[in-house]
């Protein structure tokens, strides 16, 4: 395709730097003291500046990020404001401290008919520092073969070389014991400017948030995960920079005291990082005695900066139970505008503690560089994902995925993500329901351990009227599901617990009982699990039901994993029914499941 650029601007900087009279904005005060003086007249150095490049598509009206300035001249560090600057296809404004947004005018005739990926142009930005010099923002923006789904998250970054960026929430009160859950995505260029590679950190504190009386401190390095002061724990869990990432923790004061601290779990991708709950290592035990008075996110330390890299951090939810039934405090970054800082002391509308900084609401766009702003470059949502599709065009059967385990698993969990389209219905425009279940010797629906509907607009589990499931249903986007089963007192009378939580939050504060017909068909546990879309009596013409990231533990605490596919070893296309596709590790009952891509 024809690359378009702009060439209107050439990166330069400008440096004055000459002593003069007052009446140039850029000129360096005259220091003589008078008509005529012998010294020598102050000398200016110019400033240096860097992230002076970005990317993004004409999908995406809106694109955040820094700009970092350096200047050994004191307070000359800093960038003059601009405030919807007009751009040759859009509008910019910039702080400051060099956090800025700018908007693409998506219906610029050159901007919408960018082609594709390979079709480009650049728009160019002139930004001047206090001291005069000047320097070029070049946002490079592209076509989109479609539509990328944009989210919003809070972007930390790091250039003050007295502290580190960070997001910090106050509680009011202690908690006791409960859960934080929180996805983040940090960049592979966080390094400082002598290249060495700089931690981000997930903390959750008593009354103290030295990092010596963390309750638990996650440290995220550059290639692995470290629980300070916790060096008998080794987290075997691989770090991927770059992707998208969930960690769940949980904390139970409610043992402790003057001598003993909270247990703590910690759980990354759905994998706990230990068999049972370990003690914090708080070094003060009184400080954490109370249970979690603050949550804090951050990156870099107080002694350097990091010139390009950033920590992005959306979806976080703390709950005051374990189970994570009663949420305390949640934020999605969805209600704020692109570019909006989380320092209260730049926003006086913000929720989050005076210690915030170098925090602001930045675009995430599904498959595109998260080091330009934007993450999720593999897995659910991202372009170019495998995963199973589902479909059902038999009068006789629905479309349906199954495995079979090579034995019945006693107690375990199931943690799975499902998308389901908005339109599927059948030819007369009747709603048809998608299934997340699991069985144990029989897969007749009423004898499921449990069977999870995923209806119109909302969830619903089978035969078991009696429970309400709050927690909406939105057709075509992501949803993670995970469910867990206990049959260690189950018998022929009594049937197996379960819990099941979706995105993060619990549909139940305890565990309820599966509603089996037949208790002797799941009292040894799970053999099966099944997703399934649509009926046996009818066809549903064009919608379809996505399932990825499928995985299988024989522990209710995730830790060993006995059956996972994520797809992406197939080729697009492939059939997963094994009467089509001898390789095929599913039961001969899938049906109508193929691998599609993103």
């Amino acid at each position: 395709m024809k690359l378009k650029l702009l060439t209107a601007s050439i990166l330069a900087v400008t440096i004055a730097g000459c002593g003069g009279d007052g009446d140039d904005v850029f000129d360096v005060p005259d220091t003589s003291g008078g008509s005529s003086s012998s010294s020598a007249p102050v000398e200016n150095t110019p400033a240096t500046f860097s992230n002076l490049t970005a990317a993004t598509n004409n999908s995406t009206p809106e694109l955040a990020g820094t700009i970092v300035i350096t200047d050994p001249d004191s307070g000359e560090d800093a960038l003059e404001p601009l405030s919807d600057e007009s751009t040759m296809y859009g509008s910019f404004s910039i702080l400051a401290d060099g956090n800025w947004v700018y908007q693409l005018d998506t219906e610029d005739s050159t901007i919408a008919g960018l082609a594709g990926p390979e079709d480009s142009v650049v728009d160019s930005v002139e930004v001047q520092s206090v001291d005069g010099s000047t320097a070029i923002l070049e946002i490079t923006i592209t076509g989109a073969d479609t539509v990328l789904t944009t989210t919003k998250a809070a972007r930390i970054t790091d250039n003050m070389l007295d502290d580190a960026g960070e997001l910090r929430y106050k509680f009011n009160e202690a908690i006791e014991k409960g859960k934080l859950t929180v996805s983040f995505l940090k960049d592979e260029n966080v390094v400082d400017e002598d290249g060495a590679a700089k931690d981000a950190y997930i903390g959750i504190y008593g009354s103290s948030t030295s990092t010596s009386q963390a309750m638990v401190d996650l440290r995220i390095q550059s290639d692995k995960y470290v629980i300070r002061d916790r060096d008998d724990i080794e987290v075997e869990i691989p770090f991927v920079p770059g992707e998208w990432t969930d960690v769940e923790m949980t904390w139970d004061a409610s043992a402790a005291d003057a001598e003993n601290t909270p247990l703590i779990t910690v759980t990354i991708n759905g994998v706990s990082v230990t068999t049972e709950p370990f003690s914090s290592a708080s070094s003060i035990p009184t400080t954490v005695m109370d249970g979690l008075e603050a949550v804090i996110f951050k990156v870099g330390d107080n002694g350097s900066i990091i010139p390009k890299g950033a920590y992005y951090v959306d979806n976080v939810k703390v709950y005051s139970d374990i189970e994570g039934a009663n949420i305390a405090f949640e934020d999605d970054f969805e209600s704020y505008d692109v570019g909006v800082s989380l320092d209260p002391a730049e926003n006086d509308a913000s929720v989050y503690h005076s210690n915030t900084a170098e925090v602001i609401v930045a675009n995430v766009t599904a498959g595109s560089d998260g080091g330009s702003g934007s993450g999720n470059e593999s897995g659910p949502g991202s372009s170019g994902n495998k995963m199973a599709q589902i479909t059902d065009s038999m009068i006789d059967d629905a479309g349906e995925l199954r495995y079979r385990l090579d034995s019945a698993v006693e107690s375990g969990k199931l943690s799975v993500y499902f998308l389901k389209d908005d339109n599927a219905v059948t030819e007369d425009g009747s709603a048809k329901d998608a299934y997340i279940g699991l069985f144990g010797s029989s897969t007749s629906t009423s004898n499921a351990l449990i069977d999870l509907r995923i209806q119109a607009d909302k969830f619903a589990i089978r035969d078991r009227d009696d429970l309400t499931v709050d927690i909406p249903f939105t057709p075509g986007e992501w949803t993670e599901v995970e469910m867990t089963w206990d049959a260690s007192a189950a018998s022929a009378e009594v049937t197996p617990l379960l819990t099941v939580t979706i995105n993060g939050t619990s549909v139940t504060t305890d565990a309820f009982a599966s509603a089996s017909a037949s208790p002797a068909e799941v009292m040894n546990g799970v053999e099966y699990a099944i997703f399934k879309l649509g009926d046996n009596g009818s066809t549903i013409p064009s919608a379809a039901y996505h399932v990825d990231e499928v995985k299988l533990f024989d522990d209710l605490a995730g830790t060993s994993v006995v059956f996972e596919d994520d797809f992406e070893s197939y080729a697009v296309g492939d059939s997963l029914d094994p009467d089509v596709n001898a390789s095929s590790v599913y039961h001969s009952n899938s049906a109508e499941v193929v691998i599609a891509e993103e």
